[in-house]
């Protein structure tokens, strides 16, 4: 029966090979100086499943789905085949054809490694395979060591073959494989035998085209034994197998030698090759027999062979182990916990990995105002439960990936926590994206860097003294987009001889040059991605609250970003399809716009002035703040509850794909659109306080001043009820589209002026007007408010041109007019009440809430936790594939973990903290039973399946690994019970001050009453709390008192809660590595 526990910093699973089945993966960390290698594993096989270089194009060994690799993974992954001397036939560890109960198999998950053990009673035999990515070197590689140990009392003579059946040759890619593999075995070589390092390649590009190219860079195959001899391996797998094209039995090893294959020839063209290491040797008792190998991927062959030497050694191999595992270490030291759960404090750890492998790890080349903020190691959350998702990962020294626009700003809410020199980047950067027309791109790619003209001349002068060589062929690339690591590489390749260490010539090189946000359209416009947004200002807020006016309203700031998709206005969208009206079609590539600018899809394009023919136009964020609000404003749903899904995207739930078409909104956008406006008003009555307020004024592009009077002007209409809620929706967005159209190209650049206590008027009419809505969809939900609304038109008209035909939109349907609509509440979600949450005033208004949600179907009564949303089977199957799904599974009626987190994490930022720590051990995954849950419980999944599904083995189990927005709400939930909901304030007299304010269980305290984490990723803070008590309630504990420890060793004593003026900047600054806080 298979056994779960956490052991040596390792998760460790007993019997894997019976336990249920799981997909994960090792990092794909290389360091800064290294090429990452995708790699998957599952817990069947010998676990490694498919691994490859950048993305799932350059596979090495085939990417799979989860469900296919769990079937086939033993048979195309890694193999082992063992012939005993005097044995009857061939012993291959970790494979199941047949039942033995005198094996004992063990995985164990690191947070860089993965290790499988077998243990054959029956053989005396120990096979133990370790997998790992290679760091700090300038290739890509799997290292896999395998151990075989005799656990016998006599000596044995073995003779082992070990490796993989097939290795694609790269330019292969893995659809094309999957689709036409007979085919493309006409380009496959393998070369370098001679070398006794197969390279791995294709010939030539393999498109029907006429422009063919070579293939530059391949895969390779080292491995050596004992000796630390390179072993030329086998890489035709017919010498092995024969005629068993199942490869299920090496047939031929079987009959013969290891010497005997190894003379035969080999054919190295024209088949899918494969990598088998063969050995043979006699072991006493307890001698061990070890096969070293790495598998991957190099631009030069020539580097492996010259570098053979170096890599054949057993210490070579510890070394890059123990690189790994402190590259992990290292990188999750920010998040460094130490309570009474070693547990749980591993889980920590791992949130924050799995957090930076989706938005980032934030470094800086430079000093001050000056420093650029560069993220390391993201990539998009494709894995083989993920299957959906292209990913990629840069294949050079510091490397990034893409990643969609939601997932990298919800995954980066808390970079300043940990890095506070990332200062405003990020806030800056997703405000930036965020388009004229409300909406945002998909796409955000990894950031680049360019020397403009008017530096290029100080950059030929410094590169005089700088570069050795090739100084002219640096200026040229660096003119262009270029990343750090293209230019190191560059470096390398050329032999270039610098005067300085690469990383000051980075930062000197960086310091010239531009930053640029990459990124393009992708596939839609969702509704709620502009809402994150605010998030990162809340966590900058909560660090440099001393410096939100800066933030706000330093000029120039924030551009547009200008997508060649629009949305089209009701009259080319509103259809009627089968008698039913419909909005379909709302989004399209605008081709005008496209080939008037000569750009694609895929370039990042900013809004310019001129009409689209000037300079790029940039504001201050307030503006753009504002900007967006008002635009909101604009798409509030026909009877003003939630904001419209009008450009064919849902929101956060994907799975609602088809509410756009059904006129739906959401509720959630509608709580985060009055947040925002609650913001804007706080920020205006903030800078009251100067004696020039009513001088001062908002400075807007015409086109926006001009929307803005126009909705204040339908908004107060309405209030006063001199406007039916309809005639309130068409006017605005007939309003909206005037705008839009008035935009499509470009703005003149022309401003207009606002001032502050004008909008100061407008926004609080905004206010009132969010919550009339807000208080009657509460009201329509009957006290728990909806998430989604779905609309019907009662009453329209077909839309027909001058000659009295009908008007066909472009989606080939009849458009209509329509002039009135009736709503309809879907079934209650999570994800409303979580928003709503966000905006209540009082502990006791988010209790009513809590309460509401507690006792209604969103409520798991088996798990314990809390599902996305009640029964759906009433709804038609038109709202969207979550209705086609199984109830409990995917988005319909599981436990979402993302919004399960969220939702705890709103119920401590409101006060309820009792509430929170009942549902704390319930909800959190260290705290879930592993033989439940299915897989490490360091790890979090997308997906709990519920007690809804109709299979009860199923019942709280996770499903899609690891990279999701949990690990955001988790982090932002242990910063607040860490050190409080706002540890940086402002005093009376502007004052910055620090006051930590833990939220803590006395159960999380250790023995000796302490706990200790680390603070804005420079200072270790140490509870001391005797009682072990609570940190909150009326018997809790609070903070009476912190010792300040400096990098000289000196103590500082202050008595009290807080830190205030220069303390409280010093440790902001990373000043004081230690604080000794005491609880009383």
């Amino acid at each position: 029966m298979p056994a779960y526990y956490f052991e040596d910093r390792n998760f460790v699973i007993e019997e894997f090979d019976k336990a249920k089945t799981f997909a994960s993966f090792l990092p794909g960390l290389a360091g800064r100086k290294g090429i990452p290698l995708w790699t998957f594993y599952v817990n069947r096989g010998q676990g490694i499943a498919g691994f490859g270089i950048r993305d799932k194009n350059s596979p090495i060994m085939e990417f799979s789905p989860a469900s296919i690799s769990y079937k086939n993974v033993a048979l195309s992954g890694f193999r082992t085949f063992i012939k005993l001397k005097g044995a009857s036939s061939v012993y291959e560890p970790f494979q199941d054809m047949r039942e033995n109960s005198e094996l004992v198999r063990t995985m164990r998950i690191g947070s860089n490694e993965l290790t499988v053990e077998e243990i054959n009673r029956t053989l005396n035999l120990q096979v133990k395979v370790v997998y790992y990515n290679v760091p700090n070197e300038g290739f890509a590689a799997l290292a896999r060591h395998v151990e075989i140990v005799n656990l016998a009392d006599s000596p044995l003579s073995l003779e082992m073959l070990d490796g993989l059946p097939e290795i694609l040759p790269y330019g292969v890619d893995n659809a094309g494989y999957k689709a036409m593999g007979n085919l493309l075995r006409s380009w496959m070589e393998v070369y370098n035998l001679e070398h006794a390092i197969p390279f791995f390649k294709i010939r030539s590009s393999t498109k029907d085209e006429a422009e063919i190219s070579e293939i530059a860079g391949g895969h390779f195959y080292l491995s050596f034994s004992d000796e630390e001899r390179l072993i030329s391996p086998l890489v035709d797998y017919e010498t092995i197998f024969g005629y068993n094209t199942s490869l299920s039995y090496p047939s031929e090893f079987a009959k013969a030698s290891i010497a005997e294959l190894m003379s035969r020839p080999q054919i190295t063209a024209n088949k899918v090759p494969c990598g088998f290491t063969g050995k043979s040797a006699e072991l006493a008792p307890g001698q061990s027999l070890n096969l070293y190998t790495l598998i991957g991927h190099t631009s030069d062959i020539e580097m492996m062979n010259s570098g053979a030497g170096r890599f054949c050694s057993s210490d070579y191999f510890r070394q890059k182990r123990e690189e790994a595992a402190e590259l992990a270490e290292h990188l999750t030291d920010d998040m460094h916990t130490s309570t009474s759960s070693p547990l749980f404090d591993a889980y920590c750890r791992q949130s924050y990995l799995d957090n930076v492998l989706r938005g980032g790890y934030p470094i800086l080349f430079g000093k001050g105002k000056e420093a650029k903020v560069y993220h390391l190691f993201s990539r998009k959350h494709g894995d083989l439960e993920r299957d959906y998702n292209f990913f990629s990962l840069a294949p050079e020294y510091y490397s990034q990936g893409n990643g969609n626009f939601r997932d990298m700003n919800q995954n980066r809410r808390n970079d300043v926590f940990f890095n506070p020199d990332s200062g405003a980047f990020n806030v800056y950067m997703f405000f930036s994206l965020i388009q004229a027309d409300g909406y945002n791109p998909l796409q955000v790619k990894g950031s680049t860097f360019q020397v403009p003209e008017k530096r290029q001349k100080e950059l030929a002068v410094w590169l005089e003294s700088a570069a050795g060589s090739h100084r002219n062929e640096l200026a040229n690339l660096v003119a262009s987009p270029y990343t750090p690591g293209r230019v190191i590489h560059f470096i390398e390749d050329n032999g270039v001889r610098l005067q300085a260490g690469e990383g000051d010539f980075l930062e000197k090189l960086i310091s010239l040059s531009e930053q640029n946000i990459e990124a393009n359209f992708g596939e839609g416009y969702w509704i709620d991605h502009w809402t994150y947004n605010m998030d990162l200002v809340e966590s900058y807020r909560a660090v440099f609250p001393d410096k939100m006016e800066e933030l706000l309203f330093s000029p120039g700031t924030c551009p547009f970003f200008d997508s060649p998709v629009r949305v089209l206005p009701r009259s080319e969208k509103t259809v009627l399809k089968h008698g039913k009206v419909r909005q379909y079609g709302a989004a399209v590539h605008d081709e005008e716009k496209l080939n008037r600018f000569g750009t694609g899809l895929e370039d990042t394009r900013w809004l310019k002035a001129g009409n689209g023919g000037g300079e790029v136009y940039r504001t201050n964020l307030f503006v753009k703040m504002l900007s967006l609000a008002l635009i909101k404003m604009s798409t509030l749903d026909p009877f003003g509850m939630g904001i419209e899904m009008e450009g064919n995207k849902p929101g956060w739930n994907d799975a609602m794909n088809g509410l756009p078409g059904l006129f739906g909104s959401g509720m959630g956008e509608t709580f985060e659109l009055k947040r925002l406006v609650d913001f804007i008003l706080k920020a205006l009555s903030d800078v009251r306080k100067h004696e020039d307020f009513a001088d001062r004024s908002a400075v807007l592009p015409e086109e926006i001043y001009n929307l803005l009077i126009r909705v204040y002007e339908i908004v107060s209409l309405r209030i006063k009820n001199r406007l039916t809620e309809f005639e309130c929706w068409d006017q605005a967005a007939s309003a909206r589209e005037r705008y839009r159209e008035a935009i499509r190209f470009g703005i003149t650049g022309r401003e207009r002026p606002v001032s502050y206590s004008t909008l100061l008027t407008i926004f609080k009419v905004f206010l009132q007007r969010l919550d009339q809505g807000i208080a009657k969809a509460v009201e329509l939900g009957g006290g728990l408010v909806p998430t989604y609304f779905r609309y019907e038109a009662e009453e329209y008209v077909p839309l027909a041109d001058n000659n009295g035909n009908p008007v066909i939109a472009g989606f080939g349907l009849p458009v209509v007019t329509v002039s009135r609509f009736r709503a309809e509440a879907l079934p209650a979600f999570l994800e409303g009440p979580v928003h709503m949450l966000k905006t209540v005033e009082s502990p006791e208004q988010a209790g009513a809430i809590y309460q509401a949600v507690k006792t209604s179907g969103l409520y798991d009564e088996k798990l314990k936790m809390y599902k996305t949303s009640v029964s759906l089977d009433g709804q038609p199957q038109e709202i969207g594939r979550i209705r086609a799904f199984t109830p409990g599974w995917l988005e319909r009626e599981s436990i979402f973990l993302h919004m399960s987190y969220k939702y705890l994490l709103e119920l401590l930022k409101t006060g309820l903290t009792g509430p929170f720590f009942d549902e704390f051990r319930n909800t959190l995954i260290p705290f879930q039973d592993p033989a439940i849950y299915g897989r490490s419980t360091l790890e979090n999944s997308s997906f709990l399946a519920s007690g809804a599904n109709p299979d009860p083995s199923v019942h709280g189990r996770g499903y899609v690994a690891r990279l999701s927005g949990s690990t955001a709400e988790f982090i932002s939930l242990w910063l607040l019970m860490m050190a409080g909901k706002q540890p940086f304030r402002l005093g009376n007299n502007e004052e910055l001050i620090l006051r930590l304010e833990p939220v803590l269980p006395g159960w999380l305290f250790n023995e000796e009453g302490k706990l200790s984490f680390r603070f804005l990723g420079s200072a270790a803070v140490t509870y001391h709390n005797e009682r072990r008590a609570d940190t909150f309630g009326d018997t809790g504990v609070f903070v009476s008192s912190i010792t300040l420890r400096d990098k000289a060793g000196n103590k500082t004593r202050v008595e009290g809660s807080e830190l205030a003026g220069a303390l409280a900047e010093d440790v902001r600054s990373g000043l004081y590595p230690e604080l000794e806080v005491v609880l009383g």
